[in-house]
């Protein structure tokens, strides 16, 4: 073997050295590689059931204002699962449904209701859908206590419901 053939097999094996490295360490720290490979949300699916925070506070700004579309909204006994869709994909995206606890006095009684979404300064562009659940039982616990009846129906103002309004029955 030539003294070049060996130092052309040196180069090429430390360049497949260092790329090797490179895609391993981007997969440990969750860093996008640059190899041009793209994610679409077909590729992204969740591992464990997404679940969203509900809070009775009245400052929605406190919880994050990142932008998503509401695709759709519905209650399920206690849960209120809402299917939104996101730009993201390398961060962890948190949603938290935001109330500041007073009721409007109508039939049903209504709760205006905000969601709030951090996206953790998550820059990629991947284009997310994801179900999210809220457990609405603060809530339920909170027109108990203010009409001290077991049994209600609440009316859930939140913004840009696609499909009507939300009702929240509950039985005793």
């Amino acid at each position: 073997m030539k003294p070049t053939d060996v130092l052309g097999f040196v180069i090429g094996l430390n360049i497949f050295f260092v790329i090797g490295c490179q895609q391993l360490q981007n997969q440990i720290t969750g860093k996008p590689d640059d190899t041009g490979v793209s994610v679409s949300a077909d590729d992204v699916v969740p591992d464990e059931i997404q679940t969203g925070t509900v809070v009775i506070d009245d400052t929605v700004e406190e919880w994050g204002i990142d932008e998503y579309v509401l695709n759709s909204a519905t209650i399920t006994g206690d849960t209120l699962e809402l299917n939104v869709s996101y730009g993201g994909g390398c961060e962890n995206h948190q949603f938290t449904l935001v109330s500041s606890g007073v009721f409007l006095e109508s039939f049903p009684v209504q709760l205006r209701v905000d969601l709030a979404h951090n996206a953790n300064n998550d820059s990629c562009e991947a284009w997310l859908t994801v179900d999210y659940y809220f457990d609405l039982s603060a809530i339920k616990i909170l027109y108990q206590a203010a009409y001290q009846q077991g049994a209600g129906t609440i009316i859930l103002l939140l913004e840009d419901v696609p499909n009507g309004q939300l009702v929240y029955d509950f039985p005793m």
